[in-house]
C-alpha cells in the first residue's frame, strides 16, 4: 500500500508566516509536520509515499528528500499550477493506481490509528472511508451527517455533526472519475458518492487539531502539553514539572510554564507562559510573553506581548499579528 502526503496548500491563514515557511514545516511539538505525518506512515508498514509540491515547495522537498530509515521511500509531484486535492491525486494517479491508498492532509495535528482505518475500509468495500471526528463547531466547520457507518451528506443541522480530520483511504478505481484541472475532494469526488452509500467512516479516538490560524496551533501545542507524554520522536525533552518541552540545543535561562521551544535562545529574567517559541527565535533579558507562538525574530530585552502571533519586520524586530486574522469569519470543513 502506499500513501499520498497534501502539501501543496498556500497556508493564507497563517501569513505572513508562510510567506517564507510552507505550513507543513511547521515545527508542532518541534518536529516538522510532514515529517511526522510520515514517520507514523512509515511505523504502519508505508514504504512508499508521493507528496504534491507547489507553495514554496522547494523548501519542502529540500527538509524531506534526502530520506532517512523511519521515512518511507518518497516521489515528489509538483505542481506548477495548483491542482486542489482531487486534482493532486489524479496528477499522482500513475503512482497511486493498482491497490488502495492513504491520504493524508499534512496540516492537520493528529496520530491516527491506521490500522484500525484500513481494517474497516477493507471490511466494508467502500471506495472511500473516511476517518472523522466529534464536530464540534459546525458553524464554522461544514458538518458531516452519518448513519451507521457511513456518511450520508455534507452541511445541514444533523443532531451528532462529525469534522473530516484529514485523513481517508481511497480505492484506486476513484481515481478515474477526478475531471482534470483544479478540483476539490468533496464537490468533485465524494459528492457524487453519497447517494450509492459509497463513502464509510471511522471515528478517530484522541485529540485532533486543524491548524489554520495561528491561534489553533498555540491551543494544539498547549493541549499537548497538559496531556503530557509522548511526544513524537525527536522533539526534545519534556519536564513534567513546568510542562516545558524544549528542543536539544534550545538555551533556556528565564523562567519558563506550559511552554514549546525550539532551538530558541531565551535571555535571564525573561518570562514565558502559555508559550511556543520555534527555532531560531531570540528573546531578550527581561521580556514577557504569555499565550504567544514566537514563530521568529528578536524580542528586545523588556517587551512585553500577549495573545499574539510575533513575526519579524524588516529589521528582525519580533512584531505582534493577531492569533486569529480571521475574525472567526466562517470556514468550511472538508475544505479542500
Amino acid at each position: 500500500m502506499r500513501a499520498f502526503l497534501l502539501a501543496a496548500g498556500k497556508g493564507t491563514r497563517f501569513r505572513p508566516v508562510t510567506e517564507r515557511i510552507p505550513k507543513p514545516l511547521f515545527p508542532f511539538l518541534n518536529v516538522p509536520l510532514a515529517r511526522a505525518h510520515l514517520v507514523r506512515l512509515r511505523k504502519a508498514g508505508i514504504r512508499e509515499a508521493g507528496v504534491n509540491l507547489h507553495h514554496l515547495g522547494g523548501e519542502i522537498r529540500r527538509e524531506l528528500e534526502h530520506g532517512a530509515a523511519d521515512l518511507p521511500e518518497l516521489r515528489f509531484f509538483e505542481e506548477p499550477r495548483i491542482l486542489g486535492t482531487a486534482g493532486a491525486l489524479r496528477n499522482a494517479r500513475d503512482f497511486l493506481d493498482g491497490s488502495d491508498f492513504l491520504v493524508v492532509n499534512a496540516d492537520a495535528a493528529i496520530e491516527p490509528d491506521f490500522e484500525k482505518l484500513l481494517a474497516a475500509h477493507r471490511k466494508s468495500g467502500r471506495p472511500a472511508t473516511l476517518l472523522v471526528v466529534e464536530n464540534r463547531e459546525p458553524d464554522h466547520y461544514t458538518p458531516l451527517q452519518a448513519e451507521g457507518d457511513r456518511i450520508v451528506g455534507f452541511g445541514g443541522r444533523p443532531e451528532k455533526p462529525l469534522l473530516y480530520t484529514g485523513i481517508c483511504v481511497l480505492s484506486p478505481a476513484l481515481l478515474a472519475r477526478i475531471p482534470p484541472g483544479e478540483t476539490a475532494l468533496v464537490g468533485d469526488l465524494w459528492r457524487p458518492l453519497l447517494d450509492a452509500g459509497e463513502i464509510g467512516r471511522v471515528d478517530h479516538e484522541g485529540p485532533f487539531h486543524d491548524l489554520g490560524v495561528p491561534g489553533d496551533f498555540l491551543g494544539a501545542s498547549l493541549e499537548a502539553l497538559s496531556r503530557g507524554a509522548p511526544f513524537p520522536a525527536a522533539s526534545g525533552t519534556f519536564d513534567p514539572a513546568g510542562r516545558v518541552l524544549s528542543a536539544p540545543g534550545a538555551a533556556l535561562v528565564g523562567t519558563l510554564e506550559d511552554c514549546v521551544v525550539g532551538r530558541a535562545r531565551i535571555g535571564r529574567g525573561a518570562i514565558l507562559a502559555s508559550t511556543v517559541a520555534w527555532d531560531g527565535v531570540e528573546i531578550g533579558e527581561g521580556a514577557r510573553l504569555t499565550r504567544c507562538l514566537a514563530a521568529g525574530g528578536r524580542v528586545p530585552p523588556g517587551a512585553v506581548h500577549a495573545d499574539a502571533l510575533l513575526w519579524p519586520g524588516a529589521d528582525g524586530i519580533a512584531c505582534p499579528h493577531p492569533l486569529d486574522p480571521s475574525q472567526r469569519l466562517h470556514r468550511e470543513s472538508p475544505r479542500r
